[in-house]
């Protein structure tokens, strides 16, 4: 009877994967510690929370407010028009042939022919003035080209406009230019100054959301500070002492960006309808628009950042003063 073999040792896991179970379990640990400790004082959790989220709300609804009134430099159904006012010996065939070849233009989005007897009919209505041009015996008005530009690629200074003028100003039919745009030129500015003034506020909310998050950190610490003794002395590094709260700020960064993006779509719902009527008041398709996606994984982002660079900073202090910084 042959002998039997013996059985092979089980190989022991990897080293590798080893050392990433033991991370992950203590990670997993350290979560379910953090969630647990939101909810160990529920009253507290909730002030931190909504005063985070009113912190974030009034940068991201400023935001918001700047990107819609962006979109109106961009809305080519309400841009202002440029018109060309022809030399009197353009007939209007020609003024329909220039129509066709300046709507080639990559800076224009649509020409519009409007003929001297069209403008004259305008004037009367306007004016009342019929009877007096009456007397003149000839329709002194010319063709008109009237050109709805592309904002878009049209640029965004005054030197792109000028250049698109001097271009236009070429054709040798063109007797002058009239251009209707010195309100989106303002309107550009202002909103210049205006993301300048979202970036300080939000700045400052910033520093403040730091402050806050940091604040119920330190109280944490304080009500723990027995609990984190007798870690070290059991030997507990810095950071097994450090992971826990760090998880706890994250989860208040987060969760106050969320609860801060309900405030903000709240706000608006609130100013939709008298938005809208507004703009149908003025014959504009405008619509406020709400919180993107972007923006939306652009505040959730912030916020979670801002919460844990706040509980960092809370923690370390704490290891400092203690003189345990070094792991």
């Amino acid at each position: 009877m042959a002998p039997k073999k013996p059985l092979a040792k089980p190989q022991p896991a990897p080293a590798r994967a080893r050392a990433y179970a033991i991370w992950w379990n203590q990670q997993k640990q350290a979560i379910d510690f953090s969630l647990k400790r939101l909810w160990f004082n529920p009253i507290s959790a909730w002030i931190t929370l909504i005063a985070i989220a009113l912190a974030l709300s009034l940068p991201t609804s400023m935001h918001v407010l700047v990107k819609n009134l962006q979109s109106l430099t961009h809305n080519n159904q309400s841009v202002p028009t440029i018109s060309l006012f022809l030399k009197p010996k353009v007939t209007e065939q020609q003024a329909n042939d220039l129509a066709e070849l300046v709507k080639s233009q990559p800076e224009v989005l649509n020409t519009t022919v409007v003929t001297r007897d069209q403008a004259l009919q305008d004037f009367n209505k306007i004016s009342g003035l019929a009877d007096t041009l009456k007397t003149l015996g000839e329709n002194p008005l010319p063709n008109i080209v009237i050109i709805t530009p592309k904002l878009n690629d049209l640029g965004e200074t005054d030197a792109d406009l000028d250049d698109f003028s001097k271009r236009l100003k070429t054709y040798k039919e063109v007797e002058d230019i009239q251009i209707d745009i010195e309100w989106i030129q303002r309107l550009r500015a202002i909103l210049r100054i205006a993301d300048r003034i979202v970036a300080v506020v939000a700045a400052l909310l910033a520093v403040t959301v730091l402050l806050v998050v940091g604040n119920t950190i330190r109280l944490d610490i304080e009500n723990r500070k027995d609990e984190i003794r007798v870690t070290r002395l059991i030997g507990a590094t810095n950071r097994y002492i450090r992971r826990p709260f760090l998880y706890g700020g994250l989860w208040l960064g987060l969760f106050g960006g969320i609860l801060s993006l309900l405030v903000v779509n709240i706000a608006l719902l609130f100013l939709v309808g008298p938005v809208n009527k507004l703009s149908n008041l003025y014959g504009s398709a405008f619509n406020l628009g709400g919180i993107d996606l972007t923006t939306t994984l652009e505040v959730l982002v912030i916020s979670s950042a801002l919460g844990l660079v706040g509980a960092w900073l809370a923690v370390n202090r704490y290891l400092w003063e203690n003189e345990v910084v070094n792991d």
